[in-house]
Formats: C-alpha cells, sequence, structure tokens
C-alpha cells in the first residue's frame, strides 16, 4: 500500500491540535519562539507516546501508566510498590508497551534483576533476561534489545547484528555481521521469508585496525533507503575515520560525511544520523572551523548546514544531539542545554527550550483514495511530566 505525505497535513494537524482542550498555558521560555499548547499533565515523567496513547510513570520508578489520549482513561501496566524493582526503560509497542526492569541501584540485592516484558490487554510475558531494551522497531512490532530481537507479535527472536539493527514495517532486517574473507563487517538484508543478501561488502583488507573490527555499524533505513557508518583506514593506513554512507534504492552509495575516529562509540545512530522518507539528518565535524554542525540532505540530494556549534569544542565530542526527523525534513536537535527545531521546508529554527525538555513528532495513517494512505504529521514538546503541541 503506497503511503504518501503531503505538505498540507501540518497546517492540518495543526488545526486540529489547537481545537483539543488543554490544561493550563505553556511556561515560555525567554527564547522561545514557537507557539506551545499544553496537553497533558501527568505525575511523573513521560516515556513515550504517540497519536493515541502516553507511557508514564511515577516519579520513584516504580509504576507504570497508560493513558488513552482521546478519552482521558488509563490502566496500571506495571507497578513495582513494596519490591526492590525499578522501572528502567518503558516504550510502546503496536498492541501494548515494553519495559525493562532493573534492580533498584540504591539497594545491595544480589543477583541483579534484569528482565524485559511484553504487555498487551493487561498481561504481561517476559521476552528476556539479562539485556536491555533499546527500541522498538518495525511500525512497533520488534524489540531491539543487547543480544537480541524479538518479534513481538510471534515472540520469535535472533541475534541483533554485530550493531545492532533495523526493521522495517514489512519486517525486513537490516544488519551488519562478520564476512569472509577477512571478516570485517559487512551490510546485510534479511527478508520476512528468510532470504538473506549481502548488500555490500566493506573496502577493507584486513579484520582490525588497532582493536576496531573495520566494515560497516549502525544501519538505518526508511525503508528504500539505508544510511550507516563505515569505519575506514585512510592515509597507508595511518589514520582511522568514520566515514557516513548513504545506500539509495538503486544501490547508489553517496558518502555523505567523513567524522575522526576518536569519536568512537559516541558516533551512534539516531544521535548523530537519522533517515525518514527519504530525507537525511547528520552530524559532521568542520576541521577548518574546529566545530560540528548539524546537516539535513534532501531525496533529491541537496544538503543544507541548519546548524553550526561554537568553534573549540574537542573533535572527538560536543553536547550535540539528534532527536528527531520528520518525513518532511523538520528536524529536532539538542546543543548543550537547549533543545531545537528546525522547519527546513520554511527554513527556520524555532522553540528553542531548556532541557530536558526535547521535541518531538507522532503521526498517523489515513485511509485514502485507490487503496493510498495518507500520512498526518504533528510535532510536540516532552518536557519531563509535560506533553505540548507545538507549532510556529
Amino acid at each position: 500500500m503506497k503511503r504518501r505525505f503531503h505538505p498540507y497535513v501540518w497546517a492540518v494537524m495543526l488545526s486540529v491540535l489547537l481545537v483539543l482542550p488543554f490544561q493550563g498555558a505553556a511556561a515560555a521560555d525567554a527564547n522561545d519562539e514557537a507557539a506551545q499548547l499544553l496537553l497533558n499533565k501527568f505525575g511523573g515523567p513521560i516515556r513515550d507516546f504517540d497519536a493515541a496513547r502516553v507511557i508514564w510513570e511515577t516519579a520513584d520508578n516504580k509504576v507504570l501508566w497508560l493513558y488513552n489520549r482521546a478519552d482521558g482513561s488509563q490502566m496500571k501496566v506495571y507497578d513495582a510498590a513494596g519490591t526492590s524493582d525499578i522501572i528502567r526503560e518503558a516504550k510502546l509497542s503496536a498492541e501494548g508497551v515494553v519495559y525493562e526492569l532493573n534492580t533498584d541501584p540504591s539497594t545491595d540485592i544480589w543477583p541483579r534483576l534484569q528482565s524485559v516484558y511484553s504487555w498487551k490487554n493487561g498481561q504481561a510475558e517476559p521476552i528476556a533476561n539479562g539485556e536491555q531494551l533499546f527500541a522498538v522497531r518495525g511500525n512497533g512490532n520488534f524489540a531491539v534489545l543487547t543480544r537480541h530481537t524479538v518479534d513481538l507479535t510471534t515472540g520469535q527472536s535472533r541475534e541483533p547484528g554485530y550493531d545492532k539493527t533495523d526493521i522495517t514495517a514489512d519486517k525486513t532486517v537490516i544488519y551488519t555481521a562478520p564476512s569472509a574473507p577477512v571478516n570485517a563487517l559487512a551490510l546485510y538484508e534479511a527478508l520476512p521469508d528468510g532470504t538473506v543478501t549481502k548488500l555490500a561488502s566493506p573496502s577493507a583488507k584486513v579484520q582490525q585496525w588497532n582493536g576496531w573490527t573495520l566494515g560497516y555499524y549502525g544501519p538505518l533505513t526508511d525503508g528504500n533507503n539505508i544510511v550507516y557508518r563505515e569505519l575506514v583506514v585512510q592515509n597507508n593506513y595511518s589514520e582511522m575515520k568514520w566515514a557516513l554512507r548513504l545506500r539509495s534504492a538503486d544501490q547508489t552509495v553517496t558518502t555523505l560525511a567523513v567524522n575522526p575516529w576518536a569519536k568512537g562509540n559516541y558516533y551512534v545512530p539516531d544521535s548523530d544520523y537519522r533517515i525518514n522518507n527519504g530525507w537525511v539528518a547528520y552530524t559532521e565535524y568542520n576541521k577548518e572551523q574546529n566545530s560540528w554542525v548539524v546537516n539535513v540532505r534532501s531525496p533529491q540530494g541537496t544538503v543544507k548546514q541548519v546548524f553550526d556549534c561554537p568553534a573549540g569544542w574537542s573533535f572527538y565530542t560536543t553536547p550535540l544531539s539528534i532527536n528527531e526527523l520528520g518525513p518532511d525534513g523538520t528536524v529536532a536537535f539538542t546543543y548543550n542545554d537547549k533543545s531545537y527545531l528546525h522547519f527546513t521546508s520554511a527554513g527556520k529554527t524555532v522553540a528553542i527550550s531548556r532541557s530536558p525538555s526535547v521535541f518531538k513528532y507522532r503521526e498517523q495513517e489515513l485511509p485514502g483514495p485507490g487503496g493510498t494512505t495518507y500520512r498526518l504529521v504533528a510535532w510536540y514538546r516532552v518536557a519531563g511530566d509535560s506533553l505540548y503541541a507545538v507549532r510556529y
């Protein structure tokens, strides 16, 4: 079924949001240029939300609630009161909630608990022990854990690949794994029927350099294009670099950036690069200015710099992180103690808010003529226990 995104949808969603009942006025930051509407305020921090639901937990990390945005009702998902457990992470799935329980670090209880559960229709089932919950992918049907990826619809699990995986709505898995003859990391695609295709072999002639495995890391896909980073050796094996690559649906490969290797494990998907609907947002090191920038690349290949950090930060680290990328190229990111929202189509950056506020978009799909579906997109600000609608 074909999915379409239309520019006018943003205005449609804003008109809907502005007639929603609200519980008070937003307390605006001194530099806040965006109009914001407080939608909900809870008794503890928000963990996740979508167009219909919100997960929030009490401030002591003991009780997890699922809130229905349509009628204001809520259901208790988990209650750790009276135990040594706390809720470390929780994310919405397509039909419920996936959450991780840990032993309260303030206790001396041993062995430590680390368990992941899938909850739906009032029932919780364990899906892993001794693993962390990182993400829910594939239209909310896959949980990505430390050592496994779990299909929440069937309960089946598989190893997630060397550096995690990304999963499309149709359950196609993109991952990296060692490849002969040198066992550097290659890029693979696994179809729902089990067919595995090697999409690309790394350019490395050796497996490792300075203790690092060469090849591909951290793939992300929008269902057509794949963005990933490659650890490469340059200048006659005298230095390593992180090359950010974009592989298009026709298998054309474009290098988006070449960043310092020294950033190491801090150079990661979602935080340093994202892809959506052909758009790519990514961070890049500007050697001449000794600063990091945020770039947005259009589906047609046009690259626009939307933010430039002040010079002087270390070449391997900076307090810069991409938080979200909308299907029209609108990008949310955080620098230092501020969160920014850049509307690429309007060429305007708005809503500068103090951390821990972050800007997120959510979408709904509605049926259209001829078997098409339309994506309705809206932007929000999540500020601890509060959820705001945002527009400019």
